[in-house]
């Protein structure tokens, strides 16, 4: 829904450098005060870019939102260290560091596309034993996250002229991209610090279909500027369902697969259930032959217990 009265959708947000992810939540969340308003991932202070804030009801489908590939400009200091691996950090020069040269460096690249191992840095939201990573790492505690696979769907040198190298990739949600960075410039005996980032899509949302948050000026400007929700779920597969259906689903009470082919015992993945005018009503998932939910939404845009 989009009625200013009653907030339901996505709001893509060009997150501005120097503001963390909750600034522009907490921005947001001042101008449609009650209505909730919650981001589907965070960019670090320094980036700018595509960030998504799920706004009302929304919020309930944040965690299917990080299943979204998302796209990255990424620009990189090689012959430098950096204790957060970004040039807002400590930023040490390497005397030895060789001068690499396009040919080497697009060689490399080709290791790490597809599937690699990232460890993400200590610099980060993550947590360990209930603390913030970030916060650890700058109380001087001695400690290292554990590695875990990324995608890498694609990845390309847009401009070399050293010691700068620009990048852009597309990849999984939870790569860290001046992780990347440095981890290649370190298989060619150098390092990296990363010195621009800018999220150029999330799934379906482009940079171009964002809003400044100069823009937003009060509840009607954020209502104006919401995109359709089904764009968090892009990729999934969905079914359209009968009022009788639906009204089955809001009673709590599963329902037979509209066809066979969710029918299976069990499937990991989600399907979107839309009403007879393509309105998200349901996340629904197959199970023993039944289609059983995961999350409600009444036509209001409100949410089922």
């Amino acid at each position: 829904m989009t009625s200013a009265d009653n907030l339901f959708g996505v709001l893509a947000v060009d997150k501005p450098a120097g503001q963390t992810s909750r600034d522009c939540v907490n921005h947001v969340q001042r101008l449609i005060r009650p209505c909730k308003v919650g981001h589907t991932g965070t960019l670090d202070p320094m980036a700018t870019g595509v960030l998504l804030l799920a706004i009302g009801s929304a919020t309930r489908l944040v965690e299917f939102a990080h299943r979204l590939p998302k796209s990255y400009e990424a620009e990189f200091q090689l012959g430098v260290t950096s204790n957060t691996l970004d040039t807002d950090g400590v930023v040490t020069e390497l005397p030895t560091a060789p001068i690499i040269e396009l040919a080497t460096w697009d060689l490399e690249l080709e290791n790490w596309r597809g599937t690699i191992q990232q460890r993400p840095p200590n610099y980060s939201a993550l947590k360990v034993q209930g603390q913030r990573a970030y916060q650890l790492a700058r109380q001087g505690v001695d400690f290292q996250l554990a590695t875990r696979d990324v995608e890498i769907f694609s990845l390309e040198t847009l401009q070399l002229e050293y010691p700068q190298v620009t990048l852009r990739l597309q990849c999984s949600s939870g790569t860290y991209v001046r992780c990347l960075g440095a981890d290649i410039a370190r298989k060619l005996n150098s390092d990296a610090g990363m010195s621009r980032l800018v999220r150029t899509q999330i799934g379906p949302y482009r940079l171009s279909d964002c809003v400044t948050l100069e823009q937003l000026d009060g509840r009607e400007t954020v209502c104006q500027n919401l995109k359709p929700l089904l764009g968090l779920l892009d990729g999934l597969p969905s079914v359209s369902l009968s009022a009788k259906q639906i009204l089955q689903l809001q009673h709590g009470v599963p329902i037979d697969p509209p066809n066979e082919s969710f029918s299976g015992t069990v499937t990991t993945d989600p399907i979107a259930a839309m009403d007879s005018s393509g309105q998200l009503v349901a996340i629904l998932q197959a199970q023993s032959g039944k289609l059983r939910s995961l999350r409600v939404f009444f036509p209001s845009g409100g949410q089922a217990e």
